[in-house]
């Protein structure tokens, strides 16, 4: 479903929806067959202790968000429930894990049953050791309670997702009043919708949003530490994205209606 005023595309096909699943697993099963090359998955220990390379592997743009959220300071210290939302194969956990303790976490991905296989990642460390639990359901079909979270985290999901609206509104809808939400999302203007119609790698990215969709979804809802908008030079993506929209705050007790 595409809304010409704002320029988005919030909702597609189930069809479609698992032609970019498809796409999105293929392409990291790829990556990781690279680097497992020439006994890379032997050695990479070895050179780990050396100091030679980091103790996980993959990154996916972990460090350029952890960089514009400030490296997640705004956080207390020790939270109960977190939930990372898309998490993807390195999930940014990794990094916000290390200014902020969860006692229970969970990593969610509809395609996370691939992704622990992935070695010597920081998902993988994490579920060897039952260090957290993974879920696979879409975010449409997310099967955990209103406000059971003190922390929701989805950075880099809406592109991949099968209907954005039900996705933001649930991420909202997962964090107690008072709890912490974490959004980073690329946006879109007129002239990206044109250019991403044959750029490489459109097919795993089937929505696109704006500033306008985002602030009309979001609303009054959270009290806000981090609101910005990167203009496109700045921003994570400049060759297909407006800019880069990056939200972080504690979530507003709902009013009541009376």
């Amino acid at each position: 479903m595409t809304d010409q005023s704002l320029k988005v595309t919030v909702k597609v096909s189930e069809s479609r929806w698992r032609e970019a699943q498809d796409w999105e697993r293929d392409g990291w099963i790829a990556t990781e067959k690279k680097r497992a090359r020439f006994f890379k998955n032997w050695i990479w220990p070895v050179f780990s202790v050396l100091g030679l390379k980091p103790r996980f592997r993959g990154n996916d743009w972990n460090d350029w968000w952890a960089d514009h959220f400030g490296h997640y300071h705004f956080l207390p210290d020790h939270v109960g429930n977190a939930i990372e939302l898309g998490c993807g194969p390195y999930t940014n956990w990794r990094l916000i894990g290390e200014r902020c303790h969860a006692e229970h976490l969970v990593l969610s991905d509809p395609l996370i049953r691939t992704y622990v296989g992935f070695p010597h990642t920081f998902l993988r460390h994490l579920y060897r050791k039952a260090a957290c639990m993974v879920d696979d359901h879409p975010i449409e079909d997310c099967p955990f309670s209103s406000g059971r979270f003190d922390l929701v985290v989805m950075i880099n999901v809406l592109d991949h997702v099968r209907d954005a609206e039900v996705c933001l509104q649930t991420a909202l809808r997962l964090v107690r009043p008072g709890g912490w939400l974490i959004v980073g999302q690329d946006l879109t203007d007129a002239g990206d919708l044109e250019r991403l119609r044959d750029a490489p790698g459109h097919e795993g990215h089937p929505i696109t949003v704006d500033e306008a969709w985002m602030r009309t979804q979001l609303g009054d809802a959270l009290e806000p530490v981090v609101d910005c908008v990167l203009p496109r030079e700045k921003g994570r993506c400049p060759e297909h994205h407006s800019g880069t929209f990056l939200i972080a705050g504690q979530r507003r007790a709902v009013r009541p209606l009376y």
